[in-house]
């Protein structure tokens, strides 16, 4: 039993060793969707519909505010159950404010994605869950 020990010992260090430099990746959510609405406000984004928001009628526009200028290069909107609706993004200078005009949304839940670009050349993505009352 000692042999396997001896061997699997600095294999476990380097693991634990390794794991706080993975956790600490600053962009961590950028790529992919990210599913929890912290990494947003992690990286200062407030959107509007928010995240889990119930809304008394349906929103006309997506909006986001960074920290920093972006600019707003895609959204994507779904109804559950129901094909994913690709909105248009127009064209615009890097703001700290973006926004999308929204289609006609019926009562439901839907999944709204967006991607934004920094003027360096870093792109974020993130994902909003809300509820159309």
């Amino acid at each position: 039993m000692r042999p396997l020990m001896s061997t699997l010992a600095p294999a476990l260090a380097l693991a634990l060793i390794s794991a706080p430099a993975l956790a600490q990746d600053h962009h961590a959510g950028h790529g992919a969707m990210a599913a929890a609405p912290a990494s947003h406000a992690a990286h200062g984004v407030v959107t509007s519909p928010a995240e889990g928001e119930m809304t008394h009628g349906a929103p006309d526009w997506f909006t986001a505010t960074f920290e920093h200028p972006m600019t707003l290069t895609a959204v994507t909107v779904a109804a559950d159950g129901k094909p994913t609706q690709a909105v248009p993004v127009a064209a615009a200078a890097a703001t700290t404010e973006v926004s999308a005009d929204l289609p006609d949304l019926s009562p439901g839940r839907y999944v709204l994605t967006w991607t934004a670009r920094g003027a360096d050349g870093h792109e974020m993505t993130g994902a909003v869950r809300f509820m159309v009352h």
